[in-house]
């Protein structure tokens, strides 16, 4: 049990360094895309497409770690394999790759809007149920969704500002967890108990 531990241990310590390199790499990204946004579409395709290959990389090299240290690593291979499919896929078919994405939301909309107008009614005669909640999410969701499939564009460079967000939040997760995982590497392998 300890030598698993202090084998994760030196993994930690050896390569905090990775999850800082994604985590700025992420916030660059959304940055990025915040900054330009009439070039927000190739910006996006050139910097995902970027950050998929890279992130793919490092996960088949955490994947190698893992595996000399005798730890599963079919997980990281996997995660590796499947962002560089991504990013190619993101680098040769962008317009559709951003259309399709678009559609996807604009469905879930609208399948949405249908079970939130249909809660919205079958709660109607319960007193306190909410049912206006209900009901108003559920035509939001539907007018979105039709805004979506009519004028994919506009959706487009919605997605692009909410993916800009989440990018940046995530990324600062990322190095604030990389410093964290340095800090816990470096503990466990100056632990004399394990």
């Amino acid at each position: 049990m300890t030598t698993s531990i202090r084998g994760m241990g030196t993994l930690a310590a050896k390569y905090w360094w990775l999850l800082l390199i994604r985590g700025i790499l992420i916030v660059a990204l959304g940055i990025a895309m915040l900054a330009w946004p009439s070039l927000a579409l190739s910006v996006f395709k050139i910097l995902f497409a970027i950050y998929l290959f890279v992130d793919g990389i490092m996960a088949i090299a955490q994947g190698f770690q893992e595996r000399r240290t005798g730890q599963p690593a079919g997980w990281s291979f996997f995660q590796g394999v499947l962002a560089i499919l991504a990013g190619i896929v993101v680098l040769v078919w962008p317009e559709a790759t951003a259309t399709v994405i678009v559609w996807i939301i604009a469905f879930w909309a609208l399948l949405a809007a249908v079970a939130g107008i249909a809660a919205g009614i079958n709660l109607r005669r319960t007193p306190g149920s909410g049912w206006g909640w209900f009901l108003a999410w559920g035509i939001l969701a539907g007018i979105f969704g039709i805004i979506l499939l009519f004028n994919p564009t506009a959706g487009i460079l919605s997605v692009l500002w909410l993916i800009a967000v989440w990018a940046i939040m995530s990324g600062i997760v990322f190095i604030v967890a990389s410093f964290f995982v340095r800090k816990v590497g470096n503990a466990i392998v100056n632990d004399p108990t394990l």
